[in-house]
C-alpha cells in the first residue's frame, strides 16, 4: 500500500440522517456499534453505546450516485 497524501475521494448523493441514539442498545446505537468494528474493546460494548447516548450520536447514510477522486482502489 503506498502512502499519497493528496488522494481523495469525493461520494455524491442524497443522505438521510437517522436520530440520535436516546436509549443505550437502540437501534441507532446498535447500528454505530456495528460499524465501529474493532475499536471498540471486548467487553466495553455497553460502555461504548452509553458514551454514544451521553453524545447524542446519530448516522448518516447516503446513497451514492456518483463517485469520484484519485487513486480509488475500487476493484
Amino acid at each position: 500500500m503506498r502512502r499519497d497524501d493528496f488522494a481523495f475521494a469525493v461520494a455524491e448523493g442524497e443522505a438521510e440522517v437517522a436520530g440520535p441514539t436516546v436509549r443505550s442498545g437502540d437501534a441507532v446505537g446498535r447500528e454505530l456499534l456495528s460499524i465501529a468494528g474493532d475499536f471498540v474493546p471486548e467487553g466495553g460494548s455497553e460502555e461504548f453505546l452509553a458514551e454514544l447516548v451521553a453524545e447524542r450520536r446519530v448516522v448518516i447514510r447516503i446513497k451514492v450516485a456518483r463517485l469520484y477522486g484519485t487513486a480509488l482502489d475500487v476493484g
